[in-house]
């Protein structure tokens, strides 16, 4: 008998994520959603229970106050560290008037082990949109997407979809010097 149920949140033991039981295939196996909205097959020894706040409970209520924000300080901390781990070489790119987002994958997210290329690219695009939303909302007046050289196939997405929804907003290659030939500049200003 599996030691999960349908709905469980797990934790992964040798990788970072976490994800959702939704099927029991056996005793030894079960299929999750991961938290990016993949299924994938997992063998039980390699999941652990995700646990909650409520399994801290107790009678003593000063005594939960205080684990919860423990809890909640742990969680913003590392939150806060793997976010400037994963940016971190983006320092150097120091502009103040342009951000910059670096769309590698494994800039984006922990672990694209089993990820098919189209759904790499659907993680990078809604990166890519969210960044450029948030920047026109901040009224940067450019930004750079760093979308490397390989097949050319992010670069176009990109493209693609600036001449589609923005099309009021210039693009060009950015700075070879700065960037190497994989990224876009784009005026979100005149």
């Amino acid at each position: 008998m599996s030691k999960f149920k349908i709905g469980d949140k797990v934790r992964f033991l040798n990788e970072e994520g976490d994800g959702i039981i939704t099927k029991i295939i056996n005793d030894y196996k079960v299929e999750l959603e991961n938290e990016y909205g993949f299924e994938e097959v997992y063998n039980v020894n390699e999941l652990v229970s995700e646990t909650t706040n409520d399994d801290y409970q107790t009678d003593n209520l000063a005594f939960d106050k205080n684990v919860v924000s423990k809890i909640n300080a742990d969680s913003i901390a590392k939150q806060d560290h793997q976010l400037k781990k994963k940016f971190k070489h983006l320092d150097h790119y120091g502009v103040k008037d342009r951000d910059v987002i670096d769309l590698h994958i494994e800039n984006l997210i922990d672990s694209h082990r089993g990820m098919s290329n189209a759904q790499i690219l659907n993680i990078q695009m809604v990166n890519f949109r969210r960044f450029l939303n948030a920047s026109i909302n901040k009224q940067h007046k450019k930004i750079v997407i760093i979308h490397g050289v390989g097949e050319g196939v992010l670069r176009s997405e990109i493209r693609k979809e600036l001449n589609y929804n923005h099309s009021h907003l210039e693009y060009y290659d950015a700075s070879y010097q700065e960037f190497g030939m994989g990224a876009t500049e784009i005026r979100l200003k005149k």
